[in-house]
């Protein structure tokens, strides 16, 4: 669910792919399945980033100095 949060413009197949690459098996159609059940449509139905979220995140990331 996080990675399908976090990156808004990911397409159900993408968000499968990832736990792949961890070891993690799971068809594509349960992982789409999953998503539909908790409420994260396909890519082009959610909300894409503004550039201006996006850039607020990847700041709000950085370490501050003291």
């Amino acid at each position: 669910m996080r990675l399908a949060r976090e990156n808004p413009s990911w397409r159900y197949r993408r968000i499968h792919r990832e736990p792949a690459i961890l070891g993690v098996k799971i068809g594509a159609s349960n992982m789409s399945e999953i998503l539909k059940t908790e409420g994260i449509d396909p890519a082009p139905e959610r909300a894409t980033t503004t550039w201006a979220t996006f850039l607020r995140s990847q700041a709000d990331a950085l370490p501050r100095n003291a």
